[in-house]
């Protein structure tokens, strides 16, 4: 893959708002092609002139206001947008794939139990816009529903994205509780984020009034930016995006233009996220039973040690056959089904991230013996482990290649 070092390509790399992330997939990636790159100390709104005077071989940029995007209307070299904004420019684009963003995101709601999950108008952007309707799409398929709190904010041209406005989010929420027959302290109700920007906002507009999370609102965000998590008082769930990984395909992409191997028309390639991992902002069931939610809570720390339903039943003092009638009025899965059910995304998690044995990810996950993980396993993913993790393998190679 590598090029001829005494001919390397100079690229630029151009941010109209920076990640770390994208910069170090592109870094990496240029020097495995042999590329000379150069990285601005400043974002693009600082450097709006540097492409009119760059002479190299290619671009790659992330472009979101219209002075720059006017900029590059006249660029006739090789570029690639990182981004998903409004533009008609014939320059090829990756950017993160926001159906399986917005698939992630309905599944993990309704896992939690919440079917009406609660956003603002995602006016701000067309990466925003995308997010939405997938959101919508996939969380609408499960029965549920997604509302809109009205007037919560408005656009940011400084920072590309939404400011959160703390009264009308206060009074939003107040609205929703008035709706319900209840107070703000006494609903569960889950908010979807565009970005962990806008997470970290509301987090910060919750926190000061005294707003319980995840107990009274369950956050998630996007983008799994662990600068911004280290400074929240509550871990927030977010969905990784592999930013790095997208910085990489960018860059190879605009080497096959530069090798004139594809040429541009506008097209877009989606990249797909990670996964999602969960923290605290999530760590909450959206039940109104007070037995199921306690219950809830305990199988999910207590899962892995080969629990049954009648140990559910037998810590909270009821009988199986109330735990269970309980369970069927008040939430969508039997106590049964719900253990099987965390040990068996347990499992996934670590047929994704580690190479540990089937056996070793059994005695971790609650399981007496390979057979009994490899079907429980089966029951909910429809597939064998070696399989999933196979799929999982592969996916990961294709977002370096």
């Amino acid at each position: 893959m590598k090029q001829i070092k005494d001919n390397p390509k100079h690229v630029l790399l151009l941010l109209e708002w920076y990640d770390y992330r994208i910069q170090k997939g592109v870094a990496k990636m240029a020097k495995e092609l042999g590329w000379l790159l150069y990285c601005p100390s400043k974002t693009i709104p600082n450097n709006v002139d540097i492409l009119k005077n760059w002479d190299g071989d290619g671009c790659l940029a992330l472009l979101a206001t219209k002075k720059t995007i006017d900029i590059f209307s006249k660029y006739d070299k090789p570029a690639i947008d990182l981004g998903l904004n409004n533009h008609d420019l014939p320059i090829n684009r990756v950017v993160t794939d926001n159906q399986k963003i917005g698939r992630l995101a309905a599944n993990h709601f309704r896992d939690q139990g919440y079917r009406e999950i609660f956003t603002i108008s995602p006016e701000a952007s067309l990466m925003h816009q995308e997010r939405y309707e997938y959101l919508k799409k996939y969380v609408e398929a499960d029965e549920g529903k997604v509302t809109i709190i009205s007037n919560a904010g408005k656009t940011s041209h400084e920072t590309f994205g939404f400011d959160l406005i703390d009264s009308q989010i206060i009074e939003g929420l107040k609205s929703v509780a008035k709706q319900r027959g209840t107070t703000i302290d006494k609903m569960s109700i889950a908010f979807f984020a565009y970005d962990d920007v806008m997470a970290a906002q509301f987090i910060r507009i919750l926190s000061q009034q005294n707003i319980k999370i995840p107990e009274n609102v369950a956050i998630l965000g996007i983008n799994n930016d662990e600068l911004i998590n280290v400074g929240l008082n509550v871990s927030l769930s977010s969905i990784d995006c592999d930013l790095e990984g997208l910085g990489a395909k960018g860059a190879l992409e605009l080497n096959k233009l530069m090798q004139k191997e594809i040429i541009s028309t506008g097209s877009i390639i989606r990249h797909p996220p990670k996964k999602l991992i969960a923290r605290r902002s999530t760590d909450s069931y959206a039940v109104e039973n007070k037995l199921v939610a306690e219950a809830l809570n305990w199988i999910n720390c207590n899962f892995q040690k080969g629990i049954f339903a009648a140990d559910v039943a037998k810590e909270f003092s009821v009988t199986q056959q109330g735990l269970q009638k309980a369970f069927n009025e008040h939430y969508i899965r039997t106590p049964g089904q719900e253990i099987r059910y965390r040990r068996a995304k347990a499992v996934a998690n670590l047929l994704e991230c580690t190479d540990a044995t089937l056996n070793e990810i059994a005695k971790n996950c609650g399981y007496y013996s390979v057979d009994t993980l490899i079907s429980g396993f089966k029951s909910v993913y429809k597939q064998t482990p070696g399989k999933y993790r196979q799929l999982a393998n592969h996916n990961t190679k294709s977002m370096i290649n």
